[in-house]
């Protein structure tokens, strides 16, 4: 990568850069003013692109640097541009900034922590969609009510339905784990909803976290695996078989082996809430989910729910294996006519983050 190359582009709009806010005490701009705003605009365009370019090719500092100015750039615009057209136009750019230089520290599992500040930071200029700094998935949709964890006595009523069920769940666990081979490491399928989890594995190595699809991507498509399980789960939690159809979640046995971490992270989206019904549960506290500031422990026979969007890690300090029935429904928020609605928007905009870093849009 030619690094100077991408200074010589950007030194023509340096100039752009600080922004000359309009007249005082008129609303109009003065012709030099409008053409520092569109300086400073396409400047700040060409930063984030040239970010994009430095992260896909491994350069994060320079990357970071650049993402910094793009934000001070475009932080400055709105705070003098009063015009509503042109707010939404820019504070799209400050979102895709803070995204970026956001995940930029989030995928490095010991920089979680400042990939929260940044988040933090965002929030404190309302130019982002974030809420709360422990909340930080890829896309976030809006009104929405944000609850990181559902007490049992909230739980919706199939949730006593699996509960009253368990060992009969269980049973059909037993059966499939009978032939380790049924079971593939997270992360190493085609599930696409998943395809990144094996990145947040600590702990025994690569086999330490393994699934079996039983609705989703990677499923066998019958009911010869687990015909009670997945009949009690179509006629009680339909929202679940739903959602795994249309490419947005999973249902899954979910195995984690002994003295495993799954280090602290966030889901992809609020648009889904996750419930694990506890299978196989070592009989300790060394077991337990945290999620945002809380820890909590599995109990066998019992449903635990959360929203993975929140920041949540996984700690198995056992000798046993922790397994799971694990769930992803539509967040109860969501009417059923919105559902393909925001499904399509979320799709689309991740598409719309691919383009963008490899089409400078200025």
């Amino acid at each position: 990568m030619h690094l100077p190359g991408f200074q010589q582009s950007l030194e023509p709009y340096n100039k752009g850069w600080p922004y000359i806010s309009k007249s005082s005490g008129t609303n109009e701009y003065k012709k030099d003013d409008i053409e520092h705003y569109y300086r400073s605009l396409i400047l700040a365009k060409r930063l984030l692109f040239c970010a994009y370019c430095e992260l896909d090719g491994q350069q994060v500092d320079s990357a970071r640097q650049r993402l910094v100015q793009c934000i001070s750039i475009t932080m400055t615009i709105f705070l003098t541009n009063s015009k509503q057209s042109s707010k939404k136009d820019i504070k799209a750019i400050l979102n895709d900034a803070w995204m970026e230089l956001m995940l930029s520290y989030e995928e490095v599992p010991e920089h979680r922590v400042i990939a929260r500040h940044v988040a933090n930071m965002a929030i404190s200029t309302k130019s982002c969609g974030f809420t709360d700094p422990q909340q930080r998935p890829g896309y976030m949709a809006s009104n929405l009510t944000s609850i990181p964890y559902t007490p049992s006595e909230q739980h919706p009523s199939w949730c006593r339905v699996l509960e009253a069920n368990w060992i009969r769940i269980l049973n059909e666990y037993n059966q499939l784990i009978i032939n380790p081979l049924n079971f593939s490491n997270v992360g190493s399928g085609a599930r696409g909803s998943g395809h990144d989890d094996h990145s947040v594995v600590a702990g025994t190595g690569q086999f330490s976290w393994k699934e079996y699809v039983l609705f989703g991507t990677g499923s066998k498509g019958d009911d010869s695996d687990a015909p009670f399980t997945k009949q009690l789960l179509r006629d009680h939690v339909p929202d679940a078989i739903s959602l795994a159809e249309k490419g947005g979640g999973e249902v899954i046995f979910s195995r984690l082996a002994p003295r495993t971490h799954i280090k602290s992270h966030c889901g992809p989206t609020n648009l889904r809430i996750t419930a694990h019904l506890g299978l196989v549960v070592p009989d300790s506290l060394n077991c337990q989910i945290r999620v945002k500031d809380k820890w909590h422990s599995w109990n066998a026979g019992k449903v635990l729910m959360f929203d993975d969007s929140f920041e949540h890690e996984v700690k198995n300090d056992t000798d046993e294996t922790r397994a799971v029935l694990l769930i992803r429904l539509f967040h109860p928020d969501l009417l059923e006519v919105r559902r393909n609605l925001v499904l399509a928007e979320a799709r689309q905009r991740k598409e719309d983050a691919v383009r963008k870093r490899y089409n400078c849009e200025c």
